[in-house]
């Protein structure tokens, strides 16, 4: 009798303490900063680089700013491959429930990216140039932009490669040795920028020539910290059923990350066509650069809410004040960017005139579109963690194309600054208000770990 009375009695005792655990334990917000924190420093000493790169670039002229618009939205391919396959990756190896299915997801990874950069170079190499010739009026801005497309074409498998394994140092909860890469990074990129751009005598083409180098060594550092992963070696077969295994959902995510910087592309395309309209071709050179930099927290959020979501599905009063805790946060960022954009923004990119106004603008308009952004964000990580990134996919057309790029446009066409970044707002608020149903959290069939290892 006491025996059989002890099993139940155990039994409660330790569903209690498990209850007690979970409500004593870390809060969503918490275990989203966890990971997101990280993300974030990483991304900050990446957009450093290109802060950097751009700042030296200035030295040479306003048509340089205009120019470094040009190369990396002309190499979208590169860019999108990175954004939709380094978040894959770095939810498959979240969700790992074994070390095999770590290692197949981290190798899988590195060999799916380097594969795709080689694809991409030599593909860029054989188009750009011609697609630059047709695109481009300014023969300044033309020359500056194939010479720079060179050197980021040449670094395109390397640069794949490190994104994608950084992501999986993420989702490992590996970042600090990363970090310390790249805070070296940031230092030696800068030394180097102005050496081959002014010391070497490379011109524009240096700061390009710059990160190239520094890309090249980040992958090498990267794929070295992943030597554990790497060391019990996996057939590639195995690495390639893994790649078919994931490629719905990272296709989906090349589709989302194309809408981002696809939109931005047309917006590049559309002020070369005219040589007058340079000015505002700087401004939006400039601000794109600090956009990104005030994106960073968006891309970190989604990928930590998503590895987070995958552990199991958060209360709904976590994700309450999880969302007000960003609402206020992007409130008070957003007004600092608004203030800086109408004084001391312009003077430091060296923009004055109409450039200056349009950059002001555009600026004010992203300050105002980031609360919305950001709380999209905590729903897109929720729907992703549920492989529904179709729903994201559609909403971000009908964001960037739907709405946005209807109205720069016309703010473009009519020369009124603030009517042609208003649609930068509009299209945020609207992709918030459609994402705000959470997504479910379906259970994976009896028998199938949640990454599909059978």
């Amino acid at each position: 009798m006491t025996g059989v009375a002890a099993g139940p009695a155990a039994g409660g005792a330790a569903d209690a303490a498990s209850g007690a655990a979970a409500v004593s334990g870390p809060s969503l917000g918490r275990r989203v900063l966890a990971l997101m924190g990280p993300m974030v420093i990483a991304s900050v000493m990446g957009q450093a680089i290109a802060q950097t790169d751009l700042w030296v670039i200035s030295t040479l002229g306003e048509q340089a700013v205009a120019a470094a618009a040009v190369p990396q939205r002309l190499l979208l391919l590169d860019a999108i491959t990175a954004m939709a396959m380094g978040p894959v990756v770095g939810l498959s190896v979240a969700g790992a429930v074994s070390a095999h299915a770590r290692r197949r997801a981290v190798q899988g990874g590195l060999v799916g990216a380097t594969a795709a950069g080689l694809l991409i170079a030599a593909a860029g190499l054989a188009v750009l140039p011609y697609l630059l010739d047709t695109l481009v009026a300014a023969p300044g801005i033309r020359d500056d932009a194939r010479s720079a497309l060179l050197w980021l074409l040449i670094a395109a498998p390397v640069r794949l490669a490190q994104f994608v394994g950084a992501m999986a140092l993420f989702a490992l909860r590996r970042s600090r040795p990363l970090l310390l890469l790249y805070a070296v990074a940031v230092v030696t990129n800068a030394a180097l920028d102005w050496f081959f751009v002014h010391g070497a005598g490379l011109g524009f083409a240096g700061a390009y020539a710059a990160t190239s180098v520094i890309a090249a060594l980040e992958c090498a550092v990267t794929v070295w910290l992943l030597r554990d992963h790497l060391s019990l070696p996996l057939r590639l077969r195995d690495s390639a059923r893994w790649l078919r295994q994931v490629a719905r959902s990272m296709v989906t995510e090349w589709g989302h990350m194309l809408s981002v910087i696809g939109f931005e592309l047309l917006l590049v395309l559309a002020l070369t066509l005219r040589a007058s309209w340079g000015d505002r071709l700087a401004a939006f050179s400039a601000g794109a650069v600090l956009t990104a930099t005030l994106h960073i927290p968006l891309t970190a959020l989604v990928n930590a809410t998503g590895m987070v979501c995958k552990d199991g599905a958060p209360s709904a009063r976590d994700w309450r004040g999880l969302r007000g805790g960003v609402l206020a946060v992007s409130a008070a960022v957003a007004a600092l960017v608004a203030a800086a954009a109408w004084t001391v923004l312009p003077g430091f990119y060296g923009l004055r005139g109409t450039a200056a106004t349009w950059f002001a603008w555009l600026m004010a308009a992203q300050a105002a579109a980031f609360p919305f952004r950001l709380l999209a964000a905590t729903a897109e990580g929720r729907h992703k963690a549920a492989d529904r990134f179709g729903v994201v996919l559609r909403l971000r057309l009908l964001q960037e194309f739907g709405i946005a790029l209807p109205v720069f446009v016309a703010g473009l066409l009519t020369d009124h600054a603030a009517v042609a970044w208003s649609g930068l707002v509009l299209g945020a608020a609207a992709n918030c208000w459609l994402l705000r149903t959470p997504a479910p959290q379906p259970a994976p069939p009896a028998g199938v770990p949640r990454d599909g290892t059978p």
